[in-house]
């Protein structure tokens, strides 16, 4: 018998949603203007977003279970 998960258990689902996020918040343009610098803000974002591919990767790599549709 295959396991079984929902969608929302997957690691990698969310992984791809927090990357998927940083990247729409950086084309929307981000207010950061608390932060000293706009190249900090940019550079954060594009952190977390590459991060959370790599890590939607491993997850994936790592997953035991199906997900239901």
């Amino acid at each position: 018998m295959i396991d079984t998960k929902t969608i929302l258990a997957s690691r990698t689902v969310w992984a791809n949603l927090v990357g998927l996020a940083a990247l729409v918040l950086g084309l929307l343009g981000f207010d950061a203007s608390e932060l000293d610098s706009d190249a900090f803000a940019e550079a954060a974002a594009q952190l977390v977003a590459g991060a959370s591919f790599i890590a939607s990767t491993v997850f994936r790599i790592l997953a035991t279970k199906q997900i239901l549709s």
